[in-house]
């Protein structure tokens, strides 16, 4: 609870040092990494598991595990109002998921190295990604970067469950073409999404992306290329031209969205 950015706030701390033994207790190589000196507002997470091949190139997945923070202290759990001491939604849901995904990976060898981080001060600005980015070490390429934020209530609920691929340079074009492709040949060749998938493409064609994040959709899945960068695949695109992947359900149409009411409780009531 409480894992608002900020020296004087205990929940902060107690979050780092849980989600740092949880990666340890899994065999990875762990770092705790603090940034901007004085005050360490932005703190990482993050597990590494060498590849045997090409160490030096990385595929990184990434969630931030802060929450948003009340702009007026309100009495209780369940007053309404801006911020939120659970996140279940947002962000704790992508939360998990980097973890699922940290146990899982970590008991395969891979040619290049995985990197599993959540990061820190995401609904202050993306801190804690920006900082990553501008502090990867020398000789270091990171060849692809999975972004998970606000997972959960999609399909197959009546919502989208979308994957956002970018950076996109031209609208009228698709110009990630091989992740295009992954993404689309793990969804429809391999999971057996095609309807989904077609769906998704007439929606997103018709109605635009912000109707993605905000509308309801029977059975949909949208692989698309986005322009917009709102979550921490943003700095990886921009200071280090790594190409991305990120999946999402509804958000702006989420009305719990940095809202006290953002709980488990919530979530499940939207996919019954």
């Amino acid at each position: 609870l409480d894992r608002w950015i900020g020296n004087a706030v205990p929940g902060y701390e107690d979050a780092i040092n849980f989600f740092s033994g949880v990666l340890e207790g899994y065999g990875v190589r762990t770092e705790t990494q603090r940034f901007q000196s004085g005050t360490a507002w932005a703190v990482n997470i993050c597990g590494y598991k060498d590849g045997f091949v090409a160490p030096d190139e990385w595929l990184v997945f990434g969630a931030h595990f802060d929450i948003a923070p009340p702009l007026v202290m309100t009495p209780g759990p369940d007053i309404p109002g801006y911020g939120t001491r659970v996140g279940a939604y947002d962000n704790t849901a992508g939360t998990s998921m980097i973890l699922e995904t940290a146990e899982s990976l970590s008991k395969i060898d891979t040619r290049r190295t995985m990197v599993f981080c959540l990061w820190s001060s995401e609904e202050e600005g993306l801190w804690g990604s920006q900082s990553f980015t501008n502090d990867v070490p020398d000789g270091i390429t990171v060849t692809n970067y999975v972004n998970l934020d606000m997972m959960g209530i999609n399909w197959p609920g009546d919502w989208v469950l979308s994957c956002y691929i970018g950076p996109e340079v031209d609208p009228d074009s698709i110009d990630q073409k091989e992740m295009y492709g992954l993404a689309e040949w793990i969804g429809a060749g391999e999971i057996g999404l095609e309807v989904q998938i077609e769906r998704g493409w007439a929606a997103w064609s018709a109605d635009g992306e912000s109707a993605m994040w905000s509308d309801q959709y029977e059975d949909t899945v949208a692989i698309y290329e986005s322009p917009t960068a709102r979550s921490d695949h943003q700095p990886f695109q921009e200071n280090l031209g790594t190409i991305t992947m990120g999946w999402n359900g509804v958000v702006d149409g989420y009305p719990c969205y940095h809202r006290e009411c953002d709980k488990l409780s919530t979530m499940e009531s939207y996919m019954v």
